[in-house]
Formats: C-alpha cells, structure tokens, sequence
C-alpha cells in the first residue's frame, strides 16, 4: 500500500527518513502529536529543547502541563483541538510552560490528522519559541503609549483610556473625575533656567502626581507643562476637590534643579462624567473650561465646571484650612453633660467636642469626617482624650470622687495602631484606673468594627475599660447586633423617646429595649430626657441613668465643676 507521503515527496526521498531527520535534526521548532484525549505521541528534538522534556519524561502524559495554570483553569489546550477539529486549523499564539516552570510565548498550530473515516486520530503540533520578537513588539506597543520624558502615559494613550473609562462610567453608574493640570510659572523656568532645566522640573512634577494620587487613577503628560489625571470609581465629586487640594499643596513645595531651589504653582480645571458631561469630548472641554477659570482666578487654585459643586468644594477646602488651624493652636475645647442615676445622683461626665467659628456650627459628624479626610483623627482623638482624662484627674484633686468620664470615639480612629498606647499612656500620666473611662462609638462603628475582623473592643474591655453603644437605635438593625458585641452599655438614643410616656406604643418600644438589654446583662442610658415624666417612666421601665436637658445641656469645665459640687453636696 503506498503511503499517502509519497503525494508530496520527491522520489527518492524515503518517508521514514524525512520523518526521522525532522524529530531527531530540527532544533528551532517544536514538532509534536497528540491523541483526542490530550495525551503526548511522539516528541522532536526541537520539543526538548524549547519545552525542556526528554521524550521518555513527556510521552503519555497530557499536554496541559505545557500551557500556564491561567490556561489550563480556562481549559485552552480542549478548546485549540475543537477549534483544529471543526477548522483543520487550531491557532497557538500564547505564553507556554517549560518543565522549569519559566515561561515563553510561542507562535504554533496545530492540525487533525485524519483517520480513514475522516475524523481526527490525533493531531499534529508544531510551535517555536518567539519570545525576543513578542518582548521587542510589547516595548514597541508600550512606547507608542508612553511620554519618552516623564515615564506617563502619553496623549493618544490618555485620548484612548479617557474613552473607555467614560464608557465604564456610563455602564457602571459609577462617577469619573477629570483633572486637568497646567503648571504656571513653566515659561519663566525654561528662559530663566533652560530646556534641560525645564525637562528636569517636568520629570519631578510628574513624579509628585503620581505619588499623590491612587494607584487606580490614571495619569499622563498631554503636552508641554499640562498634565491629566483620571480618576475613576470616584465616592463623590468633593474627592476630586480633595485630591486636587493635595496636588496644589505638593507642587508648591520646591523643586531642586541644577542645585537651585525652585518654586511653581498649578491650576486645576475638574469636571465630572456624568453630571457636567456624559461624553469623552465634552468631559476634556469642560475641564478645559474649569481650567480656564482657575488660572483666571489668579492661579495656583482649583475649579469645578460646575458652579455649585465649585462652590461646595471650596467651602470644604476653607473647612480643611480652619480644622487644620484648629488642631495646630489647639483652640478646640471640651464640654462636659452630666449622666445621673435613677436617684439624681450624677455617676458620669460625657465629654463633647467643641470649635469655634463656622465649625462650631456644623454637626460633630462633619468635623469628624473633616478630620478622616485629613488624616488628622489620631491627633484629634488624642487630644480629646488627654484634654478629659486631665479634666477627670481635676475633679478627682478637687474631692469629686465617685465619677468617670465618657468619650466618644469613632472606628478609624479605635484603628489607629498607637490608640491602645496613647490610652494606656494617658491614664498612666493622669494616675487614672481604666475603670474610670467610658468610650462611647456608635453603633455603626461598632460593627464596622467587628466586620473588619479588628479586635480592639475586647481589649478595651479586657484593660478594664467600659464601651458604650451612643445613639442605639439610629443605625443597623440594632436588637440582632447587641448579643454578639461586646459592650457594656446602651445609650438609647432621643428618638426613641418620641411619644412617651403619652404614647402606648411608643412605650411598649421602651420596655422591650430596656427588658432586652437587661437580660443581655447591658446597662442602659436614655439620652435626650427633656420631660419629668419621660424620667419617670424610664426609672419604672427598668432605665438605670438618665441625660439630657432636663437636668442640664453640656457644660464648659468652670460650669461642670460648680454644677457638681452643688448635686454632690450633701
């Protein structure tokens, strides 16, 4: 029977011979074959070489073993035999494995072969090793994309990734922030100093953005001193108002060149995709426009497209400014509301933060949130802490005994790494015992807390310390949470006084929380008592201490103290 080689070899070439000579002398390609279950036939020398497996250590066994754990997860060695199956043809053009498990991109195909009935036997696989091609193509690719300068993208990258972060936005219901920055004393740097001098500051300037913002924001050099910087899954669009605070903080501070110190500013120009504009173009002219407007403005400043969330940005931008005035000169102080027992007798001081000015009028939350954006609650916190244990220790020397003092505390701050020290240090210094103070947090935080796998409540309690839920009730589902957190308190929040004791229902709510948290061993405060009745029916319902206007509002510490002495004389 003559075999079907001799179709398309010349005469007197023997089959067996070319067949020998192409799996014992080829080197530079892979020539392999496999049967329809994926398991290795027969292995050229060429195979050796590049996949690093002897004959004897591959054949009989399967061939995903030569495709990266990626591809063997997604199944491409099954689904490059279907595609030879139905096409006669299966393209190989991906990252393979060697036996030493580095890899390499090769360039293969792979062909059926054919049995009598037509259907595959088996397939044919020939491949070669092109990575040095594949790397030099990427570094081609990456360097059409890249500002050879500054290392950022380029403009037709940032043209490119603009579009598709829209589209994203649009898809996702997501916000995307567009910075555009122009730095402003650019043209005197490079006649004063140079064009080198001037690449030098660009290189730095460059540095500096990508520092600051996220490693999820994307940067390029547009152009001569004009930078861009996208900002995708964006909280709000005040944090585009935050970051570019920071931008204009950072490119103020001075650049060294040539061993000269020099100084620039920027001007920013944001707009936000959806709200100002929902397609790539107009979003980059908006920016433009907010731009135009910052350097209108007088430079080294910020603008939204928008006025309104211009306006609301600057307000807290003049709001970062002051807090961070605040906490420099320490013009914060504490008020202090007194938590009495059921027979008047005051058993707690609540320390509240106060500030001045326009902060002072804002709720505490906003400062607080001021604050986490600013970093700046560890320091906050601290001094909050120290400014009541030193109050404490006061009335403690005065012969005011038998009192602690509650301080209110949030979860980032409780997350601090140095919060347990700087607590431990400040009862230490003021000779107080952990019995004597109370941390108050919200129920929110407190199961952020939990849900964050932190700890930190258990070793309070265990230094002896108490913890107070404030505001029960304004948050979760609060009944299914009070079991599982460790806490020795609730503070019932105002709300739930709504109604009573006028209210059936509203008292039914009462009783069941107080009878709840007394099964559960929890004490239980009601906060916001305005009315003698309301005390009345707490004090029958089961409440064990009572806060609120009806005894006094928070007290400067003189005040504090002489309403004590007056509620403590006998």
């Amino acid at each position: 029977m003559t075999s079907p080689l001799t179709h398309v070899i010349a005469p007197g070439l023997a089959p067996d011979l070319l067949l020998r000579h192409i799996y014992l002398n080829v080197r530079d390609f892979a020539i392999f074959t496999i049967d329809t279950g994926g398991m290795v036939t027969s292995w050229n020398l060429g195979a050796e070489l590049i996949f690093g497996y002897a004959p004897a250590e591959i054949i009989g066994l399967g061939t995903e073993r030569l495709f990266t754990p990626e591809d063997q997860a997604a199944g491409e060695h099954w689904h490059e035999m279907a595609q030879a199956a139905r096409w006669q043809r299966g393209a190989d053009y991906r990252w393979h494995l060697r036996k030493d498990q580095s890899t390499f991109w090769a360039d293969g195909v792979l062909t059926p072969i054919a049995g009598d009935d037509g259907a595959p036997v088996g397939y044919l696989k020939i491949l070669r090793d092109i990575t040095d091609r594949k790397l030099a193509q990427d570094e081609i690719r990456r360097l059409a994309t890249i500002d050879g300068l500054t290392g950022l993208a380029n403009r037709a990258a940032f043209d490119t990734r603009r579009s598709e972060m829209v589209s994203l936005a649009e898809r996702t219901g997501q916000l995307l922030l567009l910075l555009m920055i122009d730095l402003d004393q650019f043209k005197e740097v490079n006649d004063v100093l140079g064009h080198q001098s001037g690449d030098q500051l660009l290189q730095q300037v460059a540095q500096r953005i990508r520092a600051v913002s996220r490693e999820s924001d994307y940067v390029a050099r547009l152009g001569g001193d004009e930078f861009g910087l996208l900002q995708p899954y964006a909280p709000s669009p005040a944090s585009g108002g935050m970051l570019a605070e920071k931008l204009l903080h950072e490119l103020a501070q001075p650049f060294l060149i040539g061993g000269r110190e020099v100084r620039v500013s920027a001007s920013i120009g944001i707009a936000v995709c959806p709200v100002d504009a929902a397609t790539p173009d107009a979003l980059l002219n908006k920016a433009d426009l907010a731009l135009y407007q910052a350097k209108k403005d007088g430079r080294n400043r910020y603008h939204y497209y928008t006025a309104a969330l211009d306006e609301l940005a600057h307000r807290k931008n003049a709001d970062h400014t002051e807090l961070r005035r605040v906490l420099r000169t320490g013009s914060y102080w504490l008020e202090y509301q007194p938590i009495l027992a059921v027979d008047g007798r005051p058993v707690a001081m609540e320390a509240l933060l106060r500030l001045p000015d326009f902060l002072g009028q804002q709720p505490v939350e906003y400062v607080i949130g001021l604050a986490g954006e600013l970093g700046a609650l560890p320091e906050l916190g601290k001094g909050v802490i120290r400014r009541a244990c030193a109050q404490l220790r006061q009335w403690r020397d005065a012969g005011i005994t038998d009192l602690r003092i509650c301080v209110n505390t949030c979860a980032k701050e409780l997350l601090d790494p140095d919060y347990l020290g700087h607590l431990d240090g400040m009862l230490a210094e003021f000779g107080l015992a952990a019995g004597d103070v109370e941390i108050e947090l919200t129920e929110r935080d407190a199961i952020e807390l939990e849900r964050s796998g932190s700890h930190i409540i258990e070793q309070l309690r265990a230094r002896g310390l108490m913890v107070a839920l404030d505001d029960f009730g304004t948050g979760y589902s609060s009944l299914s949470y009070l079991r599982a957190l460790p806490v020795n308190t609730i503070k019932l929040d105002k709300s739930f006084l709504r109604g009573v004791p006028g209210s059936d229902d509203a008292n039914a709510v009462v009783r069941m929380v107080v009878q709840l948290a007394q099964d559960l061993r929890l004490n239980v405060i009601a906060e916001g008592v305005e009315q003698p009745e309301q005390a009345a029916f707490l004090g029958a319902a089961g409440c064990g201490a009572f806060q609120g206007f009806l005894y006094t509002p928070a007290l400067r510490a003189e005040e504090a103290t002489a309403w004590l002495r007056r509620h403590l004389a006998p």
